[in-house]
């Protein structure tokens, strides 16, 4: 696999992304978690089981950018004003994307005296997380 751009990494508001792409974006993680399901008892033979196919997923979203003055800038401050769950997509710089509900569960905004603000997000997902089309 060649190595990706970066900047080809978005997060955008809404289905499909029609509330458009977060601006100021600087860096962005995604991370699927798949919490296990211990089954192991007296039959495995010491060796741990698990149940496949059990247990929560997850997807938590983690986001730093440039403050903007921009419409989807203070989209995002009054999701996290409000604490709603709202749609969000995410679209990989190989055109993967997905989709589904998150709720913001952190916004900071950090400034210096001489500096850009700067603002942090955490979303986390409500709900299954489905892949989209871009």
């Amino acid at each position: 696999m060649a190595a990706q751009k970066g900047r080809l990494h978005l997060l955008k508001l809404g289905a499909s992304g029609v509330g458009g792409t977060v601006a100021g974006l600087r860096n962005l993680r995604k991370a699927l978690t798949n919490e296990s399901v211990d089954i192991t008892n007296k039959d495995s033979g010491g060796w741990r089981t698990l149940l496949e196919g059990a247990g929560t997923q997850s997807v938590d979203i983690s986001a730093d950018g440039i403050a903007s003055d921009g419409a989807t800038y203070e989209t995002l401050k009054g999701y996290a004003n409000a604490n709603s769950i709202n749609t969000f997509q995410i679209i990989g710089p190989d055109n993967d994307a997905y989709e589904g509900s998150f709720q913001i569960t952190s916004f900071e905004e950090a400034s210096s005296y001489n500096d850009e603000l700067k603002f942090s997000i955490t979303l986390q997902s409500s709900g299954a997380i489905t892949p989209t089309e871009v």
